[in-house]
């Protein structure tokens, strides 16, 4: 403990040094000859503007305003007086007398464009030295999406949005700049309003959201030191303006949800006689042709509809157009001293799939108070509740496997359940009426502050938040499901997690400008938070009405009865130092210690540090005068962080609970788990370089980045595999390290401004390559996990698919054990003996590129904007080709592809009926596609329209989202690759909106 002691010391004196520099680092002023300046600094609606930078031009004499916006100064004649507010235009003026100014300061949105979150605190564009991405709130807004994490995706390099599917409320996963972990969490931290949250950010409609600013590189994450090893998510909310005055703002939407891609089936679009084919072709080769006299070959009701021609398209009837609204309502205003906000929306988005659907309304207030011109306090406040139908289980793929020559109607024209005699699926329609998934969930984001100014510079804040949110699972399963196949009583199961996160920070701020073009600007952190987490569940067995899951104690039997209860803590200490000198070159180094009661006495304790340098090139002299370079600055970074998402227990030994019965009685029995505890466990650290370009060329009409990184995940914690002779057989270690190393380009451009057209592109490009550096220390293979050295984490291991065996290769085959139209894979080690050992890594499903391109044009009061995603590459193990190409079920139906036949030579999928070996292969399916996200069309009215009307501004515009994909990809959507094909898989949507934002 003596190394945490000495850190904490450390981090003590600086922050001591740093507060006693104040007093004696006051912009100075000269007093010779100079004249007397008075003044105001005002908003743009009359609001006075306190801490309002008011200095001579390329000198140390400078003053802030105070709490009423005035000012006095002493000016050198001749000189230049610059007044300045942060996202504002600054005023500039030539002294000469004596005199008494009235300055209003007009908004500048791109000032505020330039101002990034970095955790903690904000800088200017300009000075900041690590890798941060950003995008505005009213972009989101633009995007239109229900989850505000899909709207990443193409729009900030080195992020990657995985959606588990397209059903509405489907969670999503985010990843930045790769995977580092192999069996903790690759999620980053999110930070929304200054609290981290477990729950990220699916609760937050995108109407509320002010910005949302993503640190990527360690030198930016390391300020959350030993959460910030995946990168940090920090979203703002709207909260409390400075505005004068009173402002409401309304943005409504209405869409139709159409599915568009639906998978081409054998027969369907009414081409049942192609299912007919297909079966006779399909029991010819498995039974040969006396099996087409079998009574189960065609039931006598299938022959009946063959003869009319009456085929059903179950994806198709299963499947509806539904809607998607979403309404929010904004309010803001304030007085000389007071500033508050309120805001509500509303999200309901139905599924197109039985009673899937989502819903969401949520709440945020802010309200900020000005005691004085040194105090003022705060509060935000931002409320969610969450409804989601996940839909029943196994619809889907029930119509999937239904063929057309099925109907759902018995003889009366009601639902039939089994629909099917000969095979085990029931009807889809009766399984969406008695099988109910639902979610309900509250979240609750709270946080109060009170921030005291001492002197010019320095600022002391005090925070507490509190986090908290439930979830309530519930699934009923009637007697007419799938599940219960119809005889069954009724099940149900209900389980609820509930997790409650306080945090205490304490920040010290101190900015200064010195003379001779210095500055400095110092963050200090004190930190506390503890978090808690409960739960419960449990299952009941034969319900005696349709209960739905909310009476399980009427089950006739009672099972899985469980519960738990935990909790953690973390305490932080957090120093950040910016310093600038002559707007040239800018030095940011920070450290960060925290403890966490997730490790042992002896290791809960762990220091990250970083460094970053940046050179402001273009303001050298020998590029001063170089018109065309607008803006050039190198910027270099090394960090190391942490992860903290490990499990809380994983340095202990457990028991693990037995039931026995002893006599007529059921008794419990504790011994010790099969997991062994390891109170030597350390930090899972990540260290990580980064060099990045920022530039601005021809006025700023292109700008843009390029950064290159490379990260070592070093003593990964995870389960290790032991021998059983003690009772255990896994242990926890810090063994192995990963690397990501990778690209990241960002190009804006503005390729035409002039009075009535602007348009305008904006690019970015990410590339990330994965490896395993090492494991065991051995620079050995883990075969069994699949992990192997020097290849990603998650590798495809497996036989290399060659295509099909033709009749060319009759005698080859053979050799083989195969026979003409079956699949042929690849014999590596060349036995004629094809095993495991012919396995070999095919890929990874990481996708070797991603790339975004959006274009904007704006003709006079019209706007016009699309957005093109693109994700290149990557290997995935596909359940749903794997299933509706290989399996050759003699009643089901399977995808529509080119099958081998003699007359048809395909080298992609088996002969029809062949029962093929290693059909596992044709479920390796690419992840390439590019997809147009949306197509918006909007109106702006004038503003002769908006004073005759009362309004400020208003804006109404159609979007087409998702309508045009290009892939290779056999199923609905390449996005969402790799489906639970029993409670997740879907379809894909086309959306058509028409929406109106106001403003008044």
């Amino acid at each position: 403990m003596k190394t945490s002691y000495d850190n904490i010391y450390r981090l003590l004196v600086i922050f001591t040094v740093l507060w006693y520099m104040g007093p004696h680092a006051i912009w100075s002023q000269e007093t010779d000859n100079n004249i007397k300046v008075t003044g105001t600094v005002l908003a743009q609606d009359g609001l006075p503007i306190p801490q309002a930078n008011v200095y001579v031009e390329n000198s140390s004499i400078g003053v802030v305003t105070d709490f009423d916006g005035k000012f006095v100064i002493e000016v050198p004649p001749g000189k230049v007086l610059i007044i300045s507010f942060l996202g504002m235009k600054p005023k500039r003026y030539t002294i000469t007398t004596s005199q008494s100014l009235t300055v209003t300061l007009e908004d500048d949105a791109q000032l505020l464009d330039n101002i990034v979150l970095i955790g903690y605190g904000t800088v200017e564009k300009k000075d900041v030295t690590g890798s941060i991405g950003a995008i505005s709130g009213d972009k989101l807004v633009k995007a239109n999406n229900v989850n505000i994490s899909e709207s990443l995706n193409g729009r900030v390099s080195g992020v990657l949005v995985t959606k588990s599917s397209n059903r509405p409320g489907a969670g999503m996963s985010i990843q930045i700049r790769g995977q580092n972990s192999i069996n903790s969490s690759n999620e980053p931290l999110y930070v929304i309003d200054g609290v981290p949250s477990y729950s990220g950010i699916a609760h937050i409609n995108a109407s509320d959201i002010e910005s949302i600013d993503i640190l990527k590189d360690a030198a930016s994450t390391a300020l959350y030191g030993s959460r910030g090893a995946n990168g940090v998510v920090i979203v703002t909310t709207k909260g409390a303006t400075k505005k004068k005055g009173f402002s409401i703002e309304y943005n409504g939407s209405v869409g139709i949800k159409t599915p568009t891609r639906i998978p081409d089936m054998i027969g369907n679009k009414g081409n049942g006689l192609e299912y007919v084919d297909y079966r006779i072709a399909l029991w010819r080769k498995k039974y040969g042709d006396a099996s087409l006299n079998r009574t189960d070959f065609l039931t006598e009701d299938e022959k009946r509809r063959i003869r009319n021609g009456e085929y059903y398209d179950w994806l198709r009837e299963i499947s509806d157009n539904s809607l998607v609204t979403n309404h929010s309502l904004y309010s803001s205003g304030g007085s000389e001293n007071t500033s508050y906000s309120f805001g509500m929306s509303y999200v309901k988005d139905n599924g197109m799939i039985g009673k899937e659907g989502f819903e969401r309304i949520t709440g945020n207030i802010g309200l900020e108070h000005r005691l004085t011109d040194k105090v003022s306090t705060g509060m935000t406040t931002y409320l969610s509740k969450n409804n989601t139908n996940h839909g029943a289980e196994e619809t889907l793929i029930n119509a999937y496997f239904l063929p057309p020559i099925v109907s759902p109607y018995d003889e009366n024209g009601d639902y039939a359940f089994n629909v099917q005699p000969t095979s085990s699926k029931i009807n889809p329609f009766i399984q969406n009426e008695n099988n109910i998934r639902e979610t309900e969930a509250i979240y609750a984001n709270l946080s109060a502050f009170i921030e005291v100014k001492p002197f010019e510079g320095l600022s002391v804040k005090s925070q507490l938040a509190y986090q908290f949110d439930t979830r309530v699972n519930g699934e009923w399963i009637g007697t007419f499901t799938q599940q219960k196949g119809g005889v069954n009583p009724a099940g149900a199961y209900r389980s609820e997690n509930r997790n409650n996160n306080w945090v205490w920070d304490n920040i010290l701020t101190y900015k200064k400008k010195f003379a001779f073009g210095h500055q400095l600007d110092a963050i200090g952190l004190f930190s506390l938070q503890k978090d808690t987490h409960k739960g419960s569940s449990m299952r009941g067995d034969g319900l005696p009405y349709n209960s739905d899951w909310h009476a399980i104690q009427t089950a006739d039997e009672i099972s899985d009865v469980q519960s738990y209860y935990w909790e953690s803590a973390l305490t932080s200490y957090m120093l950040r130092v910016n310093y600038t000198m002559w707007d040239k070159y800018i030095l940011t180094a920070s450290g960060r210690y925290d403890g966490t009661s997730r490790l042992s006495a002896d290791n809960r304790w762990g220091f990250m540090p970083s460094i970053a340098v940046g050179w402001q090139i273009k303001n050298e002299p020998f590029l001063k005068d170089v018109d065309f370079i607008t803006d050039l600055k190198l910027r270099v970074s090394y960090g190391n962080t942490g992860n903290n998402n490990l499990g809380h227990d994983i340095t202990w030994t457990k028991l693990d609970l037995s039931r026995y019965t002893y006599g007529d009685n059921g008794i419990n029995g504790f011994g010790i788990g099969n997991v062994r505890g390891n109170k030597d466990l350390r930090w899972e650290m990540t260290s990580e370089h980064n060099a990045g370009l920022d530039f601005g060329f021809f006025n700023n009409r292109l700008t843009g980045s390029v950064d290159l990184y490379y990260k070592t995940t070093d003593d990964l914690i995870f389960s290790r595999a032991v021998g059983t002779v003690n009772g255990f057989d896994s242990v926890y270690e810090n063994i192995g390290t990963t690397t990501n190393k990778g690209i990241e380009v960002s190009l804006n451009t503005v390729n035409i401004d002039s009075k009535n057209l602007q348009w305008k592109s904006s690019l970015n490009f990410s590339l990330n390559r994965n490896k395993i550096k090492d494991l065991y220390g051995d620079q050995q293979d883990d075969l069994g996990n699949r992990w192997f050295i020097g290849e990603p984490i998650n590798v495809i291991y497996d036989f290399k698919h060659l295509g099909i065996w033709q009749e060319s290769e009759t005698g080859l085959a053979a050799d083989y054990g195969q026979s003409v139209g079956h699949i042929k894979v690849e014999d590596v080690n060349g036995d004629f003996n094809l095993d495991e050992q012919d396995y070999q890594i095919l890929g990874s499903p990481n996708p070797d590129w991603t790339a975004g391109l959006s274009n904007t044009l704006i003709y006079k009061n019209f706007d016009f904007s699309f957005d093109i995603y693109a994700r290149v590459g990557g290997l995935y193990d596909d359940p749903f080709t794997y299933v509706f190409t290989a399996w050759d079920n003699e009643h089901w139906n399977k995808l529509d592809v080119n099958y081998w036949n003699p007359e048809n030579a395909s080298n992609n999928y088996q002969e029809i009926g062949a029962q093929s070996y290693y059909t596992q292969v044709l479920g390796k399916v690419s992840g390439t596609f590019v997809k147009v996200q949306n197509i918006v069309l909007g109106y702006s009215t004038n503003e002769k329209l908006n004073n005759a009307l009362g309004i400020q501004k208003a804006r109404i515009y159609g979007m087409v989202q998702n309508p045009f994909t290009f892939t290779d990809y056999k199923g609905a959507d390449p996005e969402v690759i790799g489906e639970n094909l029993n409670t997740q898989l879907s379809l894909y949507p086309m959306i058509f909106t028409l929406g109106l934002n106001l403003n008044f």
